[in-house]
C-alpha cells in the first residue's frame, strides 16, 4: 500500500452575535485547512488549480459578508513537523473570485507562487498559512486560516508503477536492504546479463514492499535523506556501491525523534524499470553531530 496523507476536512468557524430581541450568525466555511503545492523547481511558477490544490470559502451564515485574504508565514509553533516558513509571502498570489457574499454564496480562492531562482530554496518544504476574514455589515469578523505547502526541488517519484508496470529483474538486488545510524554503504549487486543503471531519490511514498519497525516514523521531510551519487552504472555480473546519508535540522521540535528515511532505488536497462526499497533508521541522536558527504 501506499503511503498517503490523511484526507483533509474542511473547517466551519461560526460567530453568534445577540443583542435585544436580535440574533445574527456570521460564519464562513473553508473547504481545506491544508493545501499541497507538490514538488516545485527553483525559478518556476507554480499555480495552485493546476495541482489540485483548490481552495473555496463560503459563507454559511445569514449575513451578507465580506472576504479579504492575507498571507502570512507562520511562527515556529504554527509548523507542520518538517516544514519551514517560506520567506517569501510577497511573492505568494491569492485572490478571490469574488468579495462580497450572500447568505450560501462561496469564492474560489486562486493560489500562485513565484519561488525565487535560488540554491539554498532546494531541499527544503515550506508553508504558508492564507487567512480568509470575514467581516459583516455590522462590523464583526471571523477568521480561518488554510495552510499551504510547497517543496522544492525535483520531483519526488511516486509509488505508482510506471505505464507497463515495472520489469521483473531477479539479478537486482540490495545488500543490506535496511540499516542503521546516520549513513550507509549500499550494496547494489547486477546479477543479471544487462548492463543497469541505478538512481538513487528520496521517497515520500512507497508500496507494500516497505515494512517500517515498530517505534521509528517516516521522515516528514524525505529531502533531509542525501546521496554521495544520484546514479551508478553497474555492469553486468559486477556489485556497486552508493553512500548514502540523512541530515535533519538541530531544533528542539525533532528532539527524541526515531526517523525511517526511504529510498526509492531505480534500475534501468533497454527503458525498463525495475525499483527496490532501502530504508536507513536513524534516531535525533544519530543526527545531532551535522553529516557531511565524504
Amino acid at each position: 500500500m501506499k503511503s498517503r496523507a490523511a484526507p483533509l476536512l474542511g473547517a466551519i468557524v461560526s460567530l453568534v452575535l445577540m443583542g435585544t430581541g436580535t440574533c445574527r450568525a456570521l460564519s464562513l466555511r473553508g473547504s481545506a485547512a491544508e493545501l499541497s503545492l507538490g514538488d516545485v523547481l527553483p525559478g518556476t511558477v507554480v499555480a495552485g488549480a493546476k495541482v489540485g490544490a483548490r481552495l473555496r470559502v463560503e459563507n454559511s451564515g445569514s449575513e451578507t459578508v465580506r472576504v479579504g485574504l492575507k498571507v502570512v508565514s507562520p511562527p515556529p509553533q504554527g509548523l507542520k513537523d518538517g516544514w519551514e516558513p517560506w520567506p517569501y509571502p510577497e511573492r505568494v498570489r491569492a485572490e478571490l473570485s469574488r468579495a462580497r457574499l450572500l447568505a450560501g454564496e462561496g469564492a474560489d480562492v486562486d493560489i500562485g507562487v513565484k519561488v525565487p531562482d535560488k540554491a539554498g530554496l532546494s531541499g527544503g518544504q515550506y508553508q504558508f498559512d492564507v487567512l480568509e476574514t470575514g467581516t459583516d455589515p455590522a462590523g464583526a469578523s471571523l477568521t480561518l486560516k488554510t495552510r499551504v505547502l510547497l517543496s522544492v526541488g525535483a520531483p519526488l517519484p511516486s509509488a505508482d508503477s510506471p505505464a507497463g508496470g515495472f520489469a521483473e529483474r531477479p539479478g537486482f538486488s540490495l545488500a543490506p536492504k535496511s540499516a542503521s545510524g546516520k549513513e550507509a554503504v549500499v550494496k547494489i549487486v547486477n546479477a543479471g546479463e544487462e548492463d543497469l543503471t541505478v538512481t538513487f531519490s528520496p521517497a515520500r511514498e512507497w508500496n507494500e514492499d516497505v515494512r517500517i519497525r515498530e517505534g521509528y516514523e517516516p521522515v516528514p521531510n524525505p529531502r533531509w535523506l542525501r546521496f554521495e551519487s544520484g546514479a551508478v552504472k553497474v555492469r553486468a555480473g559486477a556489485i556497486g556501491r552508493a553512500r548514502i546519508w540523512a541530515s535533519v535540522p538541530r531544533e528542539e521540535r525533532y528532539a527524541g525523534r526515531r526517523w525511517a528515511f526511504v529510498a526509492a532505488v531505480d534500475a534501468v536497462s533497454s527503458g525498463r524499470r525495475t525499483r527496490r526499497y532501502f530504508v536507513l533508521y536513524a534516531t535525533t541522536r544519530d543526527l545531532e553531530e551535522e553529516t557531511r558527504a565524504p
